[in-house]
């Protein structure tokens, strides 16, 4: 181990035993610590779950393992299984756990995700290898192997991310630093994502949306947005999830802050002119609707992760109303959850509504433990009456009548439920008491049946602490916000809600929890039986279909800037801290982007379709070329009106070729190279459209093994021609006929022309090397040849003719 290594996990050890953190924890012979047993990322922190962020596994990744012995590598034969890591690859990753979480303050989620996982696939994949000997090489295997993991090569990213931010910086391999020894042709690593084709094809390249893969697929998109805008939500915890999914599509905001809504989101914004009215009489709006939320990505760097900013987001006027209607529809279901959330937490206890030593009727008790209102025995034609009219407004005052009508029934010699007998028969968690507090033994009879409410808090505190509230209050950064303040609370683990002609009742359930963003991913893209789209939808193709909840920011982003919206407003709108940040989320087409660009109607008049096409280009600094800068020098030395005028000549239209954008006229003669622009052409600029960048890339890969296949058979040549010159000696002596001079001959010609092959690849493997490091929008051979231009030199037939 080296000393950098070695101070590194001992600071680290010394953090953690300043926190009690127990360094060590036991584990088993796959490297998996027993439930409970591992390290609460989210205590050591101080969160408020849900969720619960737990790292227990510091063995081999399971994925990893499968996959290298699926395709083993080269070299000696071995299998790989999945056992606990090496000790000191187990210390740093604990080590780099404690660092990021408590001195750099990350999240828990990001401990995990980003930084443990990847260090595991960097370990299982150079077994035998400790981490102060990682090697780049050793770190180029372990990212292809995590590209077979992971096909869009976001973990193989998070590998290098890790060797170049913890391995490079603290120089804990001998090796380090490593990241530079990864980079290509002067080009650091970048994710080479795997870009996902549009499925409608879009009828010219000026329509192609820049990295469209990170927008929500259209079909996908319509179809989720008509089960939640008229549908009826069939449980409750549809109800909440159709109005976060809402939420998601009006405002654009995270899905974190979706899940975090305050019960009190509303805000208002009174204006006025200047002489003190409201602006409406003014023709403007008197009245603004704000969003009130808790912003994520505000912290600044070695801040508390934890901490919760408030801001608020102004709602346009034409989202004001099925905003407001989806979240006060929200407020109203969740009350009697806030109202029993609040009282758990100022009581501390379980069962608030009840004094500790009370006795309360087995059957009574029914509907607090599971939520299921149903406990007597009723038809299937009345149990559907209530479920209908419940759900009709998911009015509490519904599930209180159900309660009275039941209770009414029991009186009058009505029977249980089947589900409520067995739960009462199975249930352990306390002993039952008649009506004096004296327990009861052998058959029941469950009208005069009790249970002492201390006793049942106990058994649910000790034996079910799935059942027991989230009441930890989160942190904010004037104070604490409690649960109950929180808008969208749910019943937890409530079976019967999601059953058929089932519900929960809301009005007493003791198990509450707060909605996180894992539930919103969960429903909108696991591609599972629980989503969205497979209960609501309308077809097959529909019920399989999925949606990222965060690509509907970049949709809400992209449409604002189509739309001309100022991009500091946009910046101002999604709580950034750059106008650069939103145009990260900027997907708008080529054709979409000139589009905001404005010229006179005089010069648009003069110039045809494809000409303005290419002076908006050119305003817009995303063009290059002779006739661009001929265009600049003309308007600089004679004005604008004569450079409008070459323009019109001139540029007769925009090609976007596979390997970048053109602006040379093909009006008369076509390409004289046949569009291999990568040769040198002066007219070709670089273009970010992930089509073109794929298919340089796999360009590039062909050429370069072209290239080291003529290297190869260079090196055997001088070998070869000796044997060729002996046996032309041979020829010229007369002892071999005139077919094998011929043959000899041909040998001859091949080797002389492996130097014109070689040189003719190299050339063509750098230009497409320097277009694939040139910047969107910049000229790639500035000091080019034009090779749409005809030669001025001889041709062969020219003396023929």
């Amino acid at each position: 181990m080296n000393c950098y290594l070695d101070s590194f996990i001992r600071e680290a050890k010394t953090i953690a035993v300043e926190h009690g953190i127990q360094w060590d924890f036991p584990l088993d012979s796959e490297g998996v610590a027993q439930r409970g047993q591992g390290w609460n990322l989210t205590a050591f922190v101080g969160a408020a779950p849900p969720p619960v962020t737990w790292m227990n596994d510091l063995g081999t990744d399971r994925r990893a393992v499968e996959i290298l012995n699926a395709s083993p590598p080269s070299g000696p034969v071995r299998v790989f299984k999945k056992e606990p890591l090496s000790v000191h690859w187990q210390d740093l990753v604990r080590a780099c756990a404690v660092d990021q979480l408590l001195v750099r303050r990350t999240t828990p989620e990001h401990v995990v995700n980003n930084i443990v996982r990847p260090l595991r696939v960097l370990a299982t994949s150079n077994p035998g290898c400790e981490p102060w000997c990682i090697t780049a090489d050793g770190v180029m295997f372990a990212m292809e192997t995590a590209r077979k993991i992971q096909a869009s090569g976001k973990l193989a990213d998070l590998i290098f991310g890790v060797v170049r931010s913890i391995l490079d910086v603290n120089h804990l391999s001998d090796m380090c630093p490593i990241a530079p020894m990864l980079e290509r042709d002067g080009k650091k690593h970048v994710r080479k994502s795997k870009f996902a084709k549009s499925v409608d094809e879009l009828r010219t390249d000026l329509d192609q949306r820049k990295h469209a893969e990170k927008l929500p697929e259209r079909r996908a998109f319509w179809e989720l947005a008509r089960i939640v805008f008229t549908e009826a939500p069939r449980t409750f915890l549809d109800l909440l999830r159709f109005a976060q999914t809402r939420t998601l599509i009006l405002t654009g905001i995270r899905d974190g802050e979706a899940a975090r809504l305050p019960v009190d989101w509303k805000r208002y914004r009174e204006c006025f002119d200047r002489a003190q009215r409201p602006a409406g009489e003014s023709g403007g709006v008197s009245r603004s609707l704000m969003l009130r939320h808790f912003a994520e990505k505000q912290r600044i760097a070695y801040e508390d992760s934890t901490v919760l900013f408030e801001t608020v987001q102004d709602v346009p006027a034409v989202f004001q109303a099925p905003l407001e209607e989806a979240l006060d529809r929200v407020v109203a279901a969740t009350e009697p959850l806030r109202c029993t959330l609040r009282m758990q937490i100022e009581s501390g206890r379980i069962l608030p509504q009840f004094q500790p030593s009370q006795l309360v009727r087995a059957i009574e008790l029914y509907t607090y433990l599971t939520g299921n209102p149903f406990f007597a025995d009723m038809s299937d034609a009345d149990r559907r009456g209530y479920v209908t009219k419940y759900q009709c407004a998911y009015d509490p005052a519904v599930l209180d009548e159900l309660r009275r009508d039941q209770l009414d029934a029991l009186r009058c010699g009505g029977s249980l439920d089947r589900s409520t007998y067995v739960f009462l028969n199975r249930f352990r968690g306390a002993p039952y008491r008649d009506h004096r507090g004296v327990v009861c033994e052998g058959r029941k009879n469950w009208a005069e049946t009790y249970l002492r409410i201390q006793e049942v808090e106990d058994f649910l505190a000790a034996e079910l602490p799935t059942k027991r509230s989230d009441t930890t209050p989160l942190k904010i950064a004037e104070g604490e916000l409690q649960g109950w303040e929180l808008l969208f609370l749910m019943p937890k683990r409530a079976l019967a809600d999601s059953k058929a002609d089932g519900l929960c009742d809301v009005t007493r359930y003791c198990a509450i929890g707060r909605m996180d963003r894992q539930m919103i991913t969960h429903y909108l893209s696991t591609g599972e039986s629980q989503t969205l789209f497979a209960t609501y939808g309308q077809s097959d193709e529909d019920r399989c279909s999925t949606l990222r909840p965060h690509s509907l920011r970049h949709l809400q982003n992209t449409e604002l800037f189509r739309l001309g919206v100022a991009d500091t407003i946009i910046t101002k709108r999604f709580n950034r801290r750059s106008v650069a940040q939103s145009y990260e989320y900027d997907h708008r087409s080529l054709a979409e982007e000139l589009d905001q660009i404005d010229l006179k109607p005089e010069v648009e008049l003069r110039l045809g379709e494809k000409s303005v096409t290419v002076a908006r280009m050119i305003k817009a600094g995303k063009a290059r070329g002779p006739i661009v800068e001929a265009f600049e020098k003309i308007q600089r030395t004679q004005g604008e009106s004569a450079a409008i005028e070459y323009l019109s000549v001139e540029a007769d239209g925009f090609h976007s070729t596979p390997y970048g954008h053109c602006v040379n006229s093909f009006l008369v003669d076509p390409c004289a190279k046949h569009l291999e622009c990568f040769t040198g052409c002066r007219h070709l600029s670089a273009t970010d459209m992930p089509e073109v960048r794929q298919h340089l890339v796999q360009l590039e890969v062909s050429l370069n093994v072209a290239v080291k296949t003529l290297e190869q058979r260079r090196l055997e040549l001088p070998q070869a021609q000796r044997a060729l010159v002996a046996r032309a000696t041979h020829v010229a002596d007369g002892n071999v006929g005139t077919a094998e001079l011929a043959a000899v001959a041909k040998r001859l010609t091949t080797a002389v022309g492996l130097e014109n092959q070689l040189q003719h690849a190299t050339v063509r493997l750098d230009g497409v090397r320097k277009l694939l490091a040139t910047p969107s929008g910049q000229q790639v051979f500035p000091n080019g040849r034009d090779l749409s231009a005809r030669s001025n030199e001889g041709k062969v037939l020219d003396d023929i003719l």
